[in-house]
Order: structure tokens, then C-alpha cells, then sequence
């Protein structure tokens, strides 16, 4: 007779493939709880301890690691025609919050071992790896009494593409588990991504596209309207989240491909719609269709204030469905609830591989700072250079940025250098009215005297940027020259993509 091997973690649809391999001449040979549950469905087997003559360990870890069954498998021809084996489910676990002592006795080994000798040998043997393959192997027994050769090779692929998920999902989790007590190893974390959701298209409609997400990353989101999120809009989404997570007070954080063009942070007594207000009419040409991030629960004056306005998408952590009847109208809104912190590891594609970086959670503040002018900041200009420099951080590359105390008034980034981005934040800032104190961040250094000849005029009274060109002291002397306070943090925040 021939001969399947079945042992399975997950029972769904067992009984009645089973029947069809005793149908079609198989001789089940089965472990222990599998054993059972065929048995009470009627079927007969055979353990495995009485196939090889070794009985499992009493703690159950051993079970199929003997050479009889690894002989028979791999053998050409195979003495075992067919193994259905379905692993423990480590990823359902990692989503329970287990101990590590738990976690560790759902890692499975014999599973993966029997899975990875049949498909090798998929010439003589059938490898069954997922209950989703039940129906098209029940079909194919049943219309020709034995697989296809082009079957076997296909379940083979699908074989060896779940033992590497699951091992990556092991690595992943190794990795990330504060309780194993291993140093992460960024090259190690984020490679097992599942729950994959289908988006309209990528970039473009011409292109597909797909979010996954990593079962151990804190950071969650839920979209609350029935609109579906595309890929510009969760890489919107992650910037302007990124941005308003900068800020302990109330912020708002107004993003547009991927470069914020509006933030505001709440003054004291200020209310939560009138720093939106303040954020969105930074630039409310740019603002229009673009993503807006919050710190703080969604209100009712908020949702008003978006009358008439359009955006893609509207991010809070918190939103009461109480407000819901009044999005009724916002037929292309995408409303997103998130909570927790983003992962600490970025990873991108790029050359046929992947690479992948700390995120830069950096951020320097006024006692890391060094005055390198003849004028010191005053303490409002402090403020202001600080809230500036947050903002600068979360634009993209060369990134030159006007603000007042708590409100973006220019923003230059993503252009090819430095001045014309300084030009374009120095162009918006000149149509604000805002009667604040104004100053200019920028995430690098500058290379030369022209950016703060560009200040000329602007009502800019200091400069916040990293230091370090070969030109510092012109660049000083310049802004010594405008009787303009300049800081250095010794750190820049290049941000590309």
C-alpha cells in the first residue's frame, strides 16, 4: 500500500481528506493526537511509535525524528508517498503576549523537518502543507487516483515558502522579545511580515500594491470609513504621525507627498481646532488633498472645520463614534485611528535587496545646543528654533524651514539644494501675517554664506543647523553680520524618502 504521513497542528478538514487517502489505497501513518482524532472519526492508522519502533517523549517534543521516516521519505522511490504536515501556530502565539517559556514550545521542529525532506524529494513524494491545499488534492485523488508531477513540484514551492515564513517569524520574534534577552540585531527584525491588505494600486494605478504588517510592532492603525487607504496615503500617514509624535503638547501635522506643509503646536488655553486652523493655512494651497495627523482625540470643531475642505486622509489616536454621522458627507475621506509607538527599525527595498536602519529618534534640545554667534537666542527665539528643528526633521532633504514659536510659516524641502530650498520657505513665509518671532532651521549643514544672505530681509533673527562645513566661519560671520543668533547641534536629520 501506499503511504501518507499525517500530522497536524490545525484539524480543519482532516477527517475528510483522511477518508479520501484510505479511498485512493493509502495507509495513514499518524502521531499521537492526530492519531486520536482519526480514530474517533473512524478511520484507522498507524502511530508512528509503532512504525519506528521509537515511542515520543513524554513532553511530546519528540515525535518524528527518526531515521526510518526520513529513509522512506527521501528515498527514490519514497516508501512514503505523501506528507501532510501543518506546523504549531508560533504566529497565532506571538500575538498573545506568551512568555518566552511558552512561546518556545510552539517553535516547531519536527514539523519543519518532515515539510522540508518530502518536498525535497517532490519527484516520488506530495507535500501538504496548509488545509487551503485540501480541496485541489481531494479533486486530483479523486478524478486520477495519484498527483501530478506538476501538483507535487507546485506544493513543494508552497512547502518550502511556509517553513520560511515560520522560521522568519521565529527570527522575528527572537529578535524583538525583550524577554529573550537578545541584543537586537536590526539585519534580524522585521523580516516576517503577515496580514496582508490589499490596496487600489502603488504609487500609480499602473502598479500593484500591498501594505503587511509586523505581528510584534506596536504601532496600530484601523481605518474607520469604508474608503480604502492607498500607498501614497500610508506613506503620508507615517510622516505626519511621525512629526506630531515629536511633540508633548497638542500638535497638528498637515503632510503632502510625504513633506509636511503645515504644523503648529497649541499655545497654552489654545483650542485643539485653532492650532488645526493654524497648521492648515500655513499653506493652504498645499493642504488641499493632503493628510493631516493629530496628537490629541479627534472633536467636533475639528471635523467642522473640515467643511468644504478636501483631504485624504485624517489621523488621531482617539475618535468618539459619536462623531461619526458627521463625516456622512466626506465621501473620499479616510479616517484613521492609531495608537503606539512606530517601529524603532526602518527596512526598504532597493537593488534587488533591502536596506535597513535605526530610525533617527533623535532629537536635540537647547542644552546640547552650541551659541556660535555673538548674539545668543533669547528664550523665545530658543523655543522657536526648537519647534523649528522638530519640523525640519520630518521634511525632506535639503530641508530649509521658516517658523514662528509653534507654527510652520515656510517650507523648502526635497529640492536639490539648499538655497532654493531656503528661497521657497523664505516665498511662503513672506505671505504669512502672523506676527511672531520668526527663525530658520535646516536638517544640514550650510555649505556656504549664500543660505544667510537668502535671510536678508525676512525678519529671520536665528538659525538652527547642524555646523560642521569646511566654511563654518564665513557662514558665522555672515550671521554675525545680520546680527543673527545661530546654533549648532552637531547632528543632522537627512531625511530622503
Amino acid at each position: 500500500m501506499k503511504k501518507a504521513l499525517v500530522s497536524v497542528s490545525d484539524k480543519q478538514g482532516l477527517d475528510r481528506l483522511a477518508a479520501v487517502l484510505v479511498e485512493s489505497g493509502y495507509e495513514i501513518l499518524s502521531t499521537s493526537g492526530t492519531a486520536a482524532y482519526l480514530e474517533r472519526a473512524g478511520i484507522g492508522v498507524i502511530e508512528i511509535s509503532d512504525y519506528t519502533g521509537f515511542t515520543e517523549t513524554s513532553d511530546g517534543r519528540v515525535k518524528t525524528l527518526h531515521t526510518k521516516l526520513y529513509t522512506n521519505i527521501l528515498g527514490r522511490p519514497a516508501d512514503i508517498q505523501m506528507v501532510v504536515v501543518n506546523l504549531y501556530p508560533f504566529e497565532e502565539k506571538m500575538k498573545q503576549g506568551l512568555s518566552l517559556k511558552e512561546m518556545i514550545e510552539f517553535i516547531d521542529i519536527g514539523g519543519v523537518t518532515l515539510l522540508r525532506g518530502a518536498a525535497k524529494n517532490f519527484e516520488y513524494v506530495t507535500v501538504v502543507s496548509s488545509p487551503d491545499q485540501y480541496d485541489e488534492l481531494i479533486e486530483e485523488l479523486q478524478a486520477k487516483g495519484e498527483t501530478s508531477p506538476q501538483m507535487r513540484a507546485r506544493f513543494a514551492r508552497a512547502a518550502f515558502e511556509r517553513t520560511a515564513i515560520y522560521d522568519a517569524a521565529v527570527t522575528s520574534y527572537l529578535s524583538e522579545s525583550s524577554s529573550a534577552g537578545i541584543a537586537r540585531t536590526p539585519w534580524a527584525v522585521g523580516m516576517y511580515a503577515t496580514d496582508p491588505m490589499a490596496l487600489k494600486y502603488g504609487e500609480n494605478p499602473h502598479q500593484q500594491g500591498a501594505y503587511y504588517r509586523f505581528p510584534l510592532a506596536d504601532f496600530r492603525f484601523k481605518e474607520l470609513l469604508a474608503h480604502p487607504l492607498s500607498y501614497n496615503n500610508l506613506m503620508d500617514l507615517e510622516a505626519a504621525i511621525l512629526t506630531v509624535q515629536e511633540f508633548s503638547e497638542p500638535a497638528v501635522a498637515v503632510m503632502k507627498h510625504a513633506n509636511p506643509c503645515g504644523v503648529a503646536e497649541g499655545k497654552e488655553g489654545e483650542d485643539y481646532a485653532e492650532v488645526l486652523a493654524r497648521a492648515y493655512n500655513a499653506d493652504s494651497l498645499s493642504a488641499w488633498g493632503g493628510v493631516v495627523a493629530l496628537n490629541r482625540p479627534l472633536t467636533e470643531e475639528i471635523v467642522k472645520f473640515f467643511s468644504g475642505k478636501f483631504v485624504e486622509v485624517l489621523a488621531a489616536p482617539e475618535v468618539d463614534q459619536k462623531l461619526m454621522p458627521l463625516f456622512a458627507k466626506k465621501k473620499k475621506l479616510r479616517l484613521v485611528q492609531y495608537s503606539g509607538k512606530m517601529p524603532d527599525v526602518t527596512i526598504r527595498s532597493t537593488l534587488g535587496g533591502v536596506l535597513v536602519q535605526n530610525r533617527d529618534s533623535s532629537l536635540e534640545t537647547p542644552d546640547q545646543w552650541k551659541v556660535v554667534t555673538e548674539r545668543q537666542p533669547t528664550e523665545e527665539e530658543a523655543a522657536a528654533l526648537l519647534f523649528a528643528w522638530k519640523t525640519a526633521k520630518h521634511t525632506r532633504s535639503n530641508s530649509v524651514v521658516i517658523t514662528g514659536e509653534d507654527v510652520s510659516l515656510g517650507i523648502g524641502g526635497g529640492l536639490p539644494n539648499r538655497v532654493d530650498s531656503a528661497r521657497r520657505a523664505l516665498q511662503l513665509a513672506g505671505e504669512q501675517t502672523y506676527e511672531d518671532t520668526r527663525v530658520c532651521a535646516s536638517d544640514g549643514l550650510f555649505p556656504f554664506a549664500d543660505s544667510i544672505e537668502a535671510l536678508k530681509g525676512s525678519g529671520v533673527t536665528a538659525v538652527i543647523q547642524p555646523g560642521g562645513a569646511m566654511r563654518d566661519q564665513e557662514v558665522i560671520a555672515a550671521a554675525n553680520a545680520e546680527n543673527i543668533a545661530m546654533v549648532f547641534t552637531g547632528v543632522r536629520h537627512f531625511a530622503h524618502w
